[in-house]
C-alpha cells in the first residue's frame, strides 16, 4: 500500500508547495564510477516555495507505444520568466511526470501551472522542489507508489529530488538519495542573499579535485560529524552549527568570485549566528536567533543585492 506521508492527504484541489531546501553542511567526498559525487551533508527546508498545480490529468492504458504529453504554464510569481525560458524537454517537473507515467505503465497527459517564487541557479534546489512536488501529486491522484518507489523515481531526475520529496531537516549520503531524517528544529530566522553572479555547477565541482579513492577515515569522521549537527539541530541554536559545519565549494567559489565570500562576511558583521554559502552557490544563507537583527540585515542588504529574502525553516 502507497504511503500517503509529507501532506499528501492535505493537498487541496491538486495544490502543493514545492519548498526550497538549504545546505547547512557540504563535503563533496569522491568521484564515482557513474561520473557523480559522493556527498555527505545537512539539507533543510524552508519556508520559500514555489506553487505548483495540477490543472489536468488524464491516464490511458498503454497500448504498445507510450503516449505521454505535458505542458507546464507560468501562473506569475517572481520569478515567472524563469518557466518561459526552460525548454519543456528540459523541465524536471515534465521529466517527473513522464518518468511517473512511464513507471505506471501508462499513457496520458497531464497540464501543470506553477507559480515561481525560487530563484534558478541559485544553490536552493528549486528545479528539484517542483520535480517532487509534480511527483507528490500525481501519486496523491493515482496512490500507485509507496515512498521509496517514488525516491527512485526522484533520484532519475536530480540528486535533491529525493530530499525535496521528504523535506525537514536530514543527513544525505551517496548522491544525495541516502536521506537520515533528524530530529528537532532550528528556531530562528533564514536570511538567503544571492547576488546574481552565476557558479557554473560542473566547474566548481572539477575545481575540487576530488579523485575515485575516498578520504582515509572517511566513515569515522562522517560518524563525528553527524552526532556534531544533530546535537546542533536538537539544540535549537543556529550558531552552534558555526564550530561544525562547512561547504567544500566555498574555497574554489570564493576564490573565482571573491564578492560571494565577501558577502558571507557581510552577513556575520551584520549579527548572523551562522552564514554558509548554500550548495555550489551562488545564494548565502544566513540564520539569526535574534528576529530584530535578521530584519535590519534584510533591510541593509535589500538595498545592495538583487534578491534578498527573510524566510524560516519549514
Amino acid at each position: 500500500m502507497p504511503l500517503l506521508k509529507d501532506g499528501y492527504s492535505a493537498l487541496l484541489a491538486d495544490l502543493i508547495k514545492a519548498h526550497a531546501k538549504i545546505n547547512l553542511h557540504l563535503e563533496v567526498l569522491n568521484r564515482r564510477d557513474d561520473g557523480y559525487h559522493n556527498i555527505f551533508s545537512l539539507m533543510a527546508s524552508v519556508a520559500l516555495h514555489d506553487l505548483l498545480k495540477l490543472e489536468e490529468c488524464v491516464v490511458r492504458e498503454s497500448t504498445g507505444g507510450m503516449d505521454i504529453a505535458i505542458a507546464v504554464r507560468s501562473r506569475g510569481g517572481a520569478y515567472a520568466g524563469v518557466i518561459d525560458a526552460i525548454p519543456a524537454h528540459e523541465n524536471l517537473i515534465a521529466k517527473a511526470a513522464t518518468l511517473f507515467f512511464e513507471r505506471m505503465k501508462k499513457n496520458g497527459k497531464a497540464v501543470f501551472s506553477i507559480e515561481k517564487n525560487i530563484p534558478s541557479g541559485a544553490g536552493l534546489g528549486g528545479g528539484s522542489a517542483d520535480a517532487a512536488a509534480a511527483l507528490k501529486l500525481l501519486n496523491a491522484r493515482y496512490r500507485e507508489f509507496a515512498e521509496d518507489e517514488l525516491a527512485e523515481i526522484g533520484t532519475r531526475i536530480g540528486a535533491d529530488v529525493p530530499f525535496c520529496l521528504k523535506g525537514g531537516f536530514a543527513i544525505c549520503r551517496g548522491i544525495g538519495e541516502i536521506i537520515m531524517p533528524l530530529p528537532g528544529k532550528l528556531r530562528c530566522h533564514v536570511l538567503i542573499v544571492n547576488n546574481g553572479i552565476h557558479v557554473d555547477t560542473g566547474q566548481a565541482y572539477r575545481s575540487l579535485g576530488r579523485n575515485a579513492e575516498p578520504a582515509p577515515g572517511g566513515e569515522s569522521a562522517m560518524g563525528k560529524t553527524t552526532r556534531l549537527l544533530t546535537s546542533a539541530i536538537l539544540s535549537g541554536s543556529p550558531g552552534s552549527l558555526r564550530d561544525t559545519a562547512v561547504n567544500d565549494f566555498e574555497e574554489p567559489v570564493f576564490r573565482r568570485h571573491p564578492e560571494i565570500g565577501g558577502l558571507k562576511d557581510k552577513l556575520y558583521a551584520l549579527g548572523a549566528d551562522y552564514a554558509v554559502m548554500t550548495g555550489s552557490g551562488s545564494s548565502v544563507v544566513a540564520l539569526f536567533a535574534a528576529g530584530d537583527r535578521a530584519e535590519a540585515a534584510r533591510e541593509r542588504l535589500a538595498k545592495e543585492y538583487r534578491d534578498v529574502t527573510l524566510t524560516g525553516f519549514a
